[in-house]
């Protein structure tokens, strides 16, 4: 069996397969058609701005495609958008618009699933011809294809319903259409059907139900092939007309053996010695000697007899013209039959018009019928075909097997009931008396209340033994709750179901929990479940085209929590859609869900795009349809920095961020920093909620406004990377989002120049900037306000460029330590990396994270986490660089004790609150003994440099002589 994926247990986790070779059987005709090479929309070729070229997007390190969709999903997509994407017009020429895509799917499923049929047989057909068939192998093929063609068959039998019932439910009532005119004195049969129709607006839904009933069975079995195993038991090979054969022999043998000329009467003298007494054999073949002599048939002609009327039923019950039934009995030699039909060929009354009609007739034959169906007849099939005609219940039951036979019985009885009733009230005092003086079955009064009776009927097939098992089936299930008006109901349901299924094993940001009680009978198999990916995709277009007339129409207002939990169907499906890669549908899928759903089911399934030309080509999307993309990129950041309660979480790091080895220092290299500190190069560069956030605000710098937001939100990423000591997502913080472009790019100040060298001088040429009016607005005019934010980005920026410099400097010593003889270029790096660290800690050192536009206890968590170690690291580096390049590092050390020393230092203040002061002046007695010994060398040059006569530093004071 083909695995499946819940796509709300979640977000963008990597899923795999047992195998790579197995692929999900989607059950889709065209799964072994090739995959289409463009874009979804069909609609996009109107737009070729919007068409992306081949990208070769970054492989995502959050999820892997595990789905394959089939071209249903893209026609789906692309017909929804070209129909409803931008309705127009007045609300009946919107509503129009909506009927035309309900139209489009079903015209495309109807083929579908006619193909598939086809093929299917085709496949069958030759396995069967084949010598070496394997038997096994053919039921196997037998059963896939059945249950592949069932889903397929049911979805365009949903589709066919939607569409007949749709413009009923939803569009202008047509008895609207009804005008005051005196009728004629005689009518033909349709005008009268047509007036009975315009009256009864419930006649009219149930008229459409059967049409579409009969319209689902003529995509069955031929009727030559439903009633051929009656005909091979009549014996009688390829025979199917001249009536009773094998009846008719034995009474001409009977004539002939005893010499009888003309009919046979059973009363006669000597009757009662014939073979034919003992066999209670008809003695004459009219069509009613049968029960007129209560007599019987030969058998195989009793099959032939069945036969014919089990073909007329399904002739009835699949809506055939009189024409047709005309042939097909014609063929039989039995037209008589046909003649019992026509006087009103069941919900298509228009068929063979009767101009001269007088409704006494119809009031009568259907009493004639129901008298034949009750106490007449020969056997359950010629009883159900009167049954059909008088509108009874009982013996048409007894023929039916499915679902749809026994909905079809009820709503053929309640339309003729209801047509009876108008003719009996219409027709004058002659129709009334007929009425009266035979009986009738009343369907109406047998079913109650007329505007519930659909509800009980679905309801009741679910319990009836015959059909429980289909009528819970999920895609009936489906069917009957649009025939009991009751889809709203069944789309909530849905979707609380599907919320119990994500949120089973914990809770799913995609589908969460929804605050509505939950029915006791949401564990019936009658819902669909979140594998199945080829039925959410018709729930969600069935609730998208629900939702949408419902929104045309002002009257039916649906509670946010009903919708809520309705479009439960629609996340599932866009979840699907991401995983099978098919991200740039999704914009429109999300363009159907309310409020701010919207922008959150956008930002989850978008979240994995790592490249940026295919993040523009999204936001083309969503700016086509209407999308808000500046609330989409504003959203995006907050929901998966809440996802991890990033303004709740403690300092972790507080009193655990350590990066100096244990141990006294070293002359030559003071106390040694940890080598890759920041996490091993070969595990995982950060997990995924950290992944989401710098990629949302990645998002985020896409658009040229929403400065506050993007410097608040890096903030926010910052203090949740540094509280949790997680420097690698730090590090790929400052590298995706750095402050310079973020200042470049929001603000239009072009400060640090064009090539971003890793300068942090650009804070200083912003702070030195004449602000935006349009910028300083956003701040109330407060220039101060704009530095201040812009300065605490910029200082967690430099602290973790810092410690990423300082980093690179421990894996350097560690290499200078194993080998003395290292090359220039190292340490050409090795300068590099320690003026940068020098740069990026002077912030650090000079009231890091004092500033703030309000009072922030995370900042001074930070403080007392990060500064004693990370000034304690820099003495280290400046120890070792003045031990391996320069003298001039060990007295840039001593001029940062001097610093640090300062009575308003907020750097000691730290050491002193940590308890961590010795450890800070061991470490400077470290340089110092450093600085003293190598300067006490013969080999120590006495020259010296810019540096030293700038700072007015001598070398002399620390040369001790021997």
């Amino acid at each position: 069996m083909a695995p499946t994926v819940d796509p709300s247990v979640t977000s963008d986790a990597s899923f795999s397969f047992a195998s790579k070779s197995e692929s999900p059987d989607l059950g889709s005709i065209i799964a072994e058609l090739p995959m289409p090479k463009t874009s979804w929309l069909l609609t996009l070729h109107a737009h070729p701005g919007l068409i992306p070229p081949p990208m070769a997007q970054q492989p995502s390190p959050y999820r892997q495609t595990v789905i394959r969709a089939g071209d249903e999903v893209e026609f789906f997509s692309g017909e929804l958008d070209r129909h409803l994407t931008d309705l127009r017009g007045t609300t009946e020429e919107k509503r129009a618009q909506v009927f035309k895509l309900v139209d489009s799917y079903h015209e495309y499923t109807r083929k579908r699933a006619d193909r598939l049929r086809e093929r299917q047989q085709r496949k069958l057909t030759h396995r069967e011809n084949e010598m070496d068939i394997d038997d096994n192998e053919t039921d196997d093929l037998t059963v896939n294809f059945d249950e592949e063609y069932r889903k397929a068959e049911e979805e365009a039998q949903t589709w066919d319903l939607l569409r007949r019932m749709l413009p009923l439910e939803y569009g202008q009532d047509e008895t609207s259409q009804l005008k005051q005119h005196t009728k004629p004195s005689i009518q033909s049969r349709n005008q009268w059907w047509n007036d009975f129709m315009l009256s009864d607006s419930l006649a009219r839904e149930q008229k459409v139900v059967l049409e579409w009933l009969q319209s689902s069975a003529s995509q069955g079995p031929p009727v030559d092939d439903i009633v051929s195993h009656l005909q091979e038991s009549a014996e009688r090979g390829d025979i199917v007309a001249h009536g009773w054969l094998h009846t008719r022999t034995k009474i001409k043998l009977q004539k002939s053996v005893n010499g009888y000329q003309g009919p046979l009467d059973p009363r006669a003298f000597g009757f009662a010695e014939s073979h034919l007494s003992s066999n209670t054999l008809v003695t004459q073949l009219d069509p009613d000697a049968i029960t007129r002599q209560a007599r019987k048939l030969e058998t195989q002609d009793d099959f032939f007899e069945r036969a014919i009327w089990l073909g007329c039923f399904e002739m009835l019950r699949r809506g055939y013209s009189m024409a047709e039934i005309r042939e097909w009995c014609a063929v039989r030699t039995e037209l008589w039959r046909a003649a019992t039909l026509a006087p009103l060929p069941l919900a298509n009354p228009e068929d063979e018009d009767q101009p001269d009609f007088d409704p006494r007739s119809l009031v009568l034959w259907r009493r004639m019928c129901f008298s034949t169906a009750r106490d007449g007849g020969t056997s359950d099939y010629d009883r159900a075909v009167y049954g059909l005609l008088a509108g009874d219940i009982a013996s048409v039951e007894k023929v039916c097997e499915t679902w749809d036979d026994l909905l079809f019985s009820h709503y053929n009885a309640l339309l003729r009931t209801r047509f009876d009733s108008y003719l009996v009230k219409h027709g004058g005092d002659e129709a009334a008396r007929v009425a009266q003086q035979f009986p009738a079955f009343n369907a109406v009064l047998h079913h109650g209340d007329p505007h519930s009776v659909s509800k009980r009927l679905v309801t009741l097939l679910e319990t009836d033994s015959r059909t429980s098992t289909e009528a819970t089936r999920p895609s009936k299930a489906l069917q009957g709750a649009i025939v009991a008006h009751e889809l709203g109901r069944y789309l909530t349901n849905q979707g609380l179901v599907l919320a119990k299924h994500a949120n089973q094993r914990s809770k799913s940001n995609l589908i969460p929990p929804v605050d509505l009680q939950v029915p006791d009978d949401l564990t019936h198999p009658k819902y669909f479940n979140l594998s199945d990916h080829n039925s959410l995709r018709v729930l969600s277009h069935v609730l998208i085209i629900f939702s949408t007339l419902n929104r045309l129409s002002e009257t039916r207002i649906i509670s946010d929590v009903r919708q809520e939990a309705m479009e439960n169907i629609i996340a599932a499906y866009i979840s699907y859609l991401r995983l099978a890669n098919l991200e740039e549908m999704i914009p429109l899928y999300c363009s159907k869900l309310h409020g701010q759903r919207v922008y959150e089911a956008l930002s989850r399934n978008l979240i994995h795009i790592l490249d940026n030309d295919a993040r523009r080509v999204q936001i083309s999307i969503m700016n086509r349809l209407g999308i808000s993309v500046s609330e989409f990129v504003k959203r995006q950041p907050e929901v998966f920095l809440s996802d991890v309660n990033d303004l709740l979480q403690p300092c972790e790091a507080k009193g655990k961020f350590k990066v100096l080895e244990d141990g006294p220092a070293t002359l030559k290299y003071g106390r040694i920093v940890k080598p890759d500190f920041f996490g091993d190069d070969e595990a995982e560069e950060f997990d995924r909620e950290e992944g989401h956030i710098i990629c949302s605000l990645e998002w985020l710098m896409l658009t040229d406004d929403l400065f506050v937001e993007t410097c608040t939100y890096v903030i926010r990423a910052y203090k949740y990377f540094l509280k949790r000591a997680r420097l690698r997502a730090a590090r790929a913080l400052f590298q995706r989002v750095p402050g310079r472009e973020i200042i470049r790019r929001k603000t239009g100040i072009l400060v640090g120049g064009e090539e971003d060298d890793g300068s942090i001088g650009w804070f200083a040429e912003f702070a030195a900037s004449e602000l935006p009016e349009e910028l300083l607005a956003l701040y109330g005019g407060d220039k101060e306000a704009v530095i201040t934010q812009v300065r605490n980005m910029w200082e967690l920026e430099c602290l973790v460029k810092a410690l990423d410099s300082m980093e690179t400097l421990s894996s350097l010593a560690g290499l200078a330590r194993e080998d003395s003889t290292n090359s220039r270029e190292m340490w050409q790096h090795t300068s590099k990396e320690v003026r940068a660290a020098k740069a990026c800690m002077q912030p650090v050192l000079k009231g890091w994270l004092l500033e703030t536009i309000r009072p922030d206890p995370d900042f001074q968590a930070l403080r007392e986490a990060y500064i004693p170690e990370t000034v304690l690291a820099l003495v280290s580096s400046l120890h070792f660089a003045g031990a391996t390049l320069s003298r001039d590092y060990l007295l840039e050390c001593m001029e940062l004790a001097a610093v640090v020393a300062e009575k308003s230092s907020a750097v000691s203040q730290e050491f002193v609150k940590s308890g961590r002061m010795k450890e800070l002046v061991e470490a400077f007695a470290s340089c110092s003994k450093a600085l003293a010994i190598f300067a006490s060398e013969k080999k120590a040059t006495s020259k010296e440099t810019k540096k030293i006569r700038e700072h007015g530093w001598t070398r002399e004071l620390w040369s001790v002589k021997p």
